[in-house]
């Protein structure tokens, strides 16, 4: 089971040549593949790449087609985690495997 949690991205900084939206020093770094939403909850693409200090990374997003024209400077993003509730695998049980001795 998966829970979502909605956390603030930050504001766009600029668009890079390729298109993707690009963000300086999110409050905390995303997973790449993340979605990313505006503020009314839409899907306006996915983490694209992370890069540049460490101190003040810069975040790539991948704007959808639809999006592109939509998507300016100072427009906010949200980013949705996804937690797993149980991280931890359950061990199998298995049988133990009963010792023959052959005889040659």
């Amino acid at each position: 089971m998966e829970q979502s949690r909605i956390k603030k991205l930050g504001r766009v900084l600029h668009r890079s040549d390729l298109g993707h939206a690009i963000l300086k020093d999110p409050p905390k770094l995303p997973k790449i593949g993340s979605d990313v939403v505006n503020e009314n909850m839409e899907h306006i693409g996915i983490v694209n790449d992370i890069f540049g200090p460490v101190k003040e990374p810069y975040v790539s997003i991948r704007v959808k087609e639809a999006w592109d024209e939509k998507i300016t400077s100072n427009t906010m993003l949200y980013v949705i985690d996804k937690r797993r509730s149980d991280v931890r695998r359950r061990k199998r049980k298995s049988s133990p495997k009963p010792y023959n001795k052959s005889k040659e």
